[in-house]
């Protein structure tokens, strides 16, 4: 009785410093991604009302180097070299223009995210079955986001899941898979072919 209540002890305690260190995780996942880099995911995302109503969903692919990005899915594809971003709407048959600084660029790119809420969230930290779940409450200010969920790989602290709660208007779920490291892409990838949408109005929000 007295082995199997230490084994139990054993294995919880990682949980418990865990828990204690969300922050220091973070850093850990950041850290991983960038050195990753270029990383290449096959990409679920999800759109949800207040109410938790599917408003859409959509799937496609991420690249990710650094300050750059590109997701490529059917009904909405964004391109962002670092300074800029570009975002086709199918629906609506438009291309918008904004600072790869604006709070809409960084609610895309993951690591944009990470790096947004690692500092001034608070952050707390549970581990079950080999995954790491980061829950991060925001401080309360203007940032648009409420509270953000990261699910990772307790191993490898590769990023494998996240929800994004927005403020007052829903949340955004993600789910990556295929997970592929030190790719090589053209810098192309991170700019928007506007050619390739002859018809789309090109709305520049700058």
């Amino acid at each position: 009785m007295k082995k199997m209540l230490l084994l139990l002890l054993l294995f919880s305690l990682p949980a418990v410093l865990q828990a204690q260190d969300a922050t220091a995780f973070i850093e850990r996942a950041v850290a991983k991604l960038k050195a990753d880099a270029a990383v290449h995911m096959d990409y679920s995302y999800s759109v949800y009302d207040v109410d938790g109503a599917l408003l859409r969903e959509d799937s496609g692919v991420m690249r990710i180097d650094g300050s750059r990005y590109s997701l490529l899915m059917d009904d909405m594809k964004v391109w962002c070299d670092g300074r800029t971003q570009w975002s086709y709407m199918k629906e609506v048959n438009e291309i918008y223009v904004t600072d790869a600084s604006s709070g809409e660029a960084q609610s895309l790119s993951p690591l944009s995210i990470m790096e947004r809420c690692r500092s001034g969230f608070s952050a707390t930290m549970s581990a079950s079955g080999g995954k790491v779940v980061v829950a991060m409450q925001s401080p309360g200010d203007d940032t648009g986001i409420s509270r953000v969920e990261l699910s990772f790989d307790g191993a490898s602290c590769r990023l494998l899941s996240m929800k994004v709660f927005m403020t007052n208007n829903g949340r955004v779920e993600a789910v990556m898979t295929n997970y592929a490291a030190k790719c090589s892409f053209p810098k192309s990838s991170y700019t928007c072919p506007v050619a390739d949408f002859p018809t789309a109005e090109v709305v520049d929000m700058r």
